[in-house]
């Protein structure tokens, strides 16, 4: 058959959503079966990926070979096979130069894949994992996945990485009651070390599309109900125990299997969620064998089981049935009677926030015990918790118990929540990772789906500034888009500077008002407490600080502590608080703004702490109450940004930043060994005056590390 040669260098594009790629239209249907044979110069990094017809008709991973791009400077053939043929049209996205194609009814020799070497080694290493196509649908889809192993492992190697993430499914090993068959994850982990990478599994026992057929019809699979509609759907209900036999015992089969594997480099634990996360269902999911399930954010708290662990808990709780209805203006004869309910249908704050407390601690103490039983079968394996959502009740992740869990287990946690905004990544993993910098745990990240190369940039950023563990992308992050790459080679060497930030500010994560008020982080887009937070984070980098962090003594961590949402807490909360004030702590508190729902008190209405600051009793320390504006929120920003500067309790490097002067979507972060860490997150170039007066000129989205802040 006739061949085609295309221009030599693709025209690029500056679009993150669109691919550059060649196009070709041939005179006539090619009859299948035929191979199409594409040879490019090899420079750069990539995948070179052939699309059929006009319908972009993709090539099984099987059917292609050398499609990796390692930057040999050679001139290479990638060779596709084509098993229906080939329409009149070709595109060919991922090479920057191509040579020649050919399509062709006999089968093309195959060339050796050139060596692939690092473009850049840690100096101190860290994890970092990322996918290429180990998974399939079915345990039948092993010759798939060795295949799409053997094409892309080569570039992840070349891109720095040194992990490869897989899902191990439950229903893929054990088939029958305690009969165990790791042949497909043997396959996986042999092509793995062939290549000199090491495996980062996710371990799937509670969500619905990994159940065994025996399990998803036995007794003991109880599933989720809502509260919503009362309807079931197929994630297993993590109330009532009777998972855990079942979880147990694939833990300890798998720790016997792998734990002593050297190319195991850790684990990340799937204890319920859509996917396999620390959490309720919510939104997207596989149900049993790939079905559509009943799934959205909710309250997934209606089986008998969750009834019953309910009652039990108020029972503890309140031990009378009188004192119960005292607290919810109730007239319950006995606990028999209580039932789970939609918190929005609650009597009194009190009874809202006993169910929230209940609810999100139950999945935190699910998840802890999932980590228990880890631990206990893999005593030297790191083991990682997947914590997902952005703090809303119905998710269920509390981040800083989580944290906790992991820090006393000596694991980490790995949020799940990222994506292209840095003001989103921030306001959604800072808390898991103050808490996990406060507790001992260790702390990485992941994207919730896709990312352009500005969410490269900023999770590289973020995992800078807070001494990341852990960093995982998915492959299509960097190979499924033209400009991610090439920011990746150049900023992912900056994580050799990743250090803990100087974080002497803290901003209040008031659970209870998250537990009292849909608006405080219920919809992730119309969040007003996040929203504070994205507007709090032109002015300085700052930790976030929850009431169970408060109550187990971080605040002693802290110079300045700012409040911006929420005029409720626990007793315990506002007497830590008052007296890390009376001690000298400097507090900042939008009274107008907040004032409307009363002063600030606990949650049975107490409010002598606030009083006591409105008398000006502080002790060594001060209450900074703002009383103006109410409304735009920005009124209260700007107070911050002329106060805060001003607080001489501050550490002399962070005092010295307050004065570069930067674009608003421009972000500093004093690291805790000196340095300054600089992101421009815009489309334009920032100009920067740093402290001192010199100026730097960062290109939009990038990032800048520089040495110490002076002090003004």
């Amino acid at each position: 058959m006739a061949g085609a040669v295309a221009a030599v260098e693709v025209v690029p594009v500056r679009d993150y959503f669109k691919r550059a790629s060649f196009k070709f239209r041939l005179e006539r249907v090619v009859p299948g079966p035929a191979w199409l044979s594409a040879g490019f110069l090899d420079r750069g990094y990539g995948v070179l990926t052939p699309a059929v017809g006009a319908a972009g008709k993709g090539v099984a991973q099987r059917d292609a070979h050398g499609a990796a791009i390692l930057n040999s400077g050679k001139l290479r053939h990638a060779v596709f096979h084509l098993p229906d043929g080939a329409d009149t049209q070709i595109s060919i996205t991922g090479a920057r130069f191509l040579h020649s194609i050919e399509i062709t009814d006999t089968k093309p020799e195959f060339e050796a894949l050139p060596g692939a070497e690092p473009a850049f080694t840690l100096r101190r290493p860290m994890d970092l994992v990322i996918t290429a196509g180990a998974d399939a649908p079915t345990a039948d889809g092993l010759p798939d996945a060795l295949a799409s192993l053997r094409n892309q492992l080569p570039l992840m190697k070349a891109l720095g990485f040194n992990g490869i993430e897989s899902y191990v499914k439950w229903n893929f090993v054990e088939r029958s009651p305690g009969v165990f068959d790791w042949s497909y994850y043997d396959a996986i982990v042999a092509e793995l070390e062939k290549h000199g990478m090491k495996w980062f599994p996710l371990l799937i026992v509670g969500s619905a599309y990994a159940l065994p057929d025996w399990f998803y019809s036995s007794p003991d699979n109880i599933p989720f109900v809502c509260l919503e509609h009362n309807r079931a759907n197929e994630i297993p209900s993590i109330f009532g125990g009777t998972q855990e036999k079942h979880v147990r015992r694939f833990l300890n089969e798998f720790g016997k299997h792998y734990a002593g594997r050297p190319s195991l480099v850790g684990i990340r634990l799937g204890p319920s969620g859509n996917y396999g996360e620390a959490q309720y269902p919510a939104t997207g999911a596989w149900g049993y064998k790939g079905r559509p399930l009943h799934t959205h954010i909710g309250y997934w708290a209606g089986d008998p089981h969750a009834n019953a662990d309910f009652r039990h808990w108020l029972a503890r709780r309140y031990a009378t049935i009188e004192a119960l209805n005292k607290a919810w203006d109730a007239a319950y004869k006995s606990f028999d009677e209580v039932r789970t309910f939609l918190p929005v249908s609650a009597n009194t704050p009190r009874m809202r926030h006993d169910f929230s407390t209940w609810y999100i601690d139950a999945m935190s103490g699910w998840c802890e015990r999932w980590a228990e039983w880890a631990r206990e079968a893999m005593p030297g394996v790191n083991i990682y918790q997947s914590s997902g959502g952005w703090g809303a009740i119905e998710i269920g992740t509390d981040y800083a118990a989580q944290a906790k869990a992991m820090g006393r287990l000596g694991g980490g946690i790995r949020m799940t929540n990222e994506n292209d905004s840095y003001l989103n990544n921030f306001g959604n993993t800072r808390l898991a990772a103050s808490a996990a910098r406060f507790y001992g745990a260790k702390w990485g990240t992941e994207p919730a789906g896709f990312s352009s190369m500005r969410g490269v940039v900023g999770r590289l950023y973020n995992a800078l500034v807070n001494h990341a563990d852990h960093l995982f992308y998915y492959e299509g992050n960097l190979t499924g888009n033209d400009q991610a790459i090439p920011v990746w080679l150049k900023y992912a060497p900056l994580l050799d500077g990743r250090a803990k930030p100087l974080a002497p500010v803290a901003v209040f994560y008031n659970d209870t008002a998250n537990k009292l008020r849909d608006d405080t982080l219920r919809h992730l887009r119309a969040s007003a407490y996040l929203q504070r937070v994205h507007a709090l984070r032109s002015i300085a980098d700052f930790d976030l600080v929850s009431e169970q962090m408060i109550a187990d003594g971080a605040l002693s961590r802290y110079k300045a502590l700012i409040m911006i949402w929420g005029n409720t807490t626990e007793k315990r909360v506002a007497d830590r608080i008052a007296a890390w004030v009376d001690e000298g702590g400097a507090l900042f508190y939008p009274d107008r703004e907040l004032s409307r729902e009363g002063p600030f008190q606990s949650l049975d209405g107490e409010a002598t702490v606030f009083k006591r600051w409105q008398r000006g009793e502080t002790g060594k320390g001060r209450v900074l109450l703002f009383s103006g504006q109410s409304e735009p929120f920005s009124a209260y920003v700007e107070f911050v940004r002329r106060e805060l500067p001003k607080l001489r309790i501050l550490p002399p490097a962070f005092q010295a930043a307050f004065s570069i002067r930067k674009p608003e979507d421009t972000f500093w972060t004093v690291l805790e060994d000196g340095r300054l860490a600089l992101l421009n997150y815009g489309d334009a170039t920032a100009n920067i005056s740093l402290p001192g007066g010199k100026p730097l000129t960062l290109e939009p989205y990038s990032i800048r590390i520089t040495a110490r802040p002076r002090p003004r």
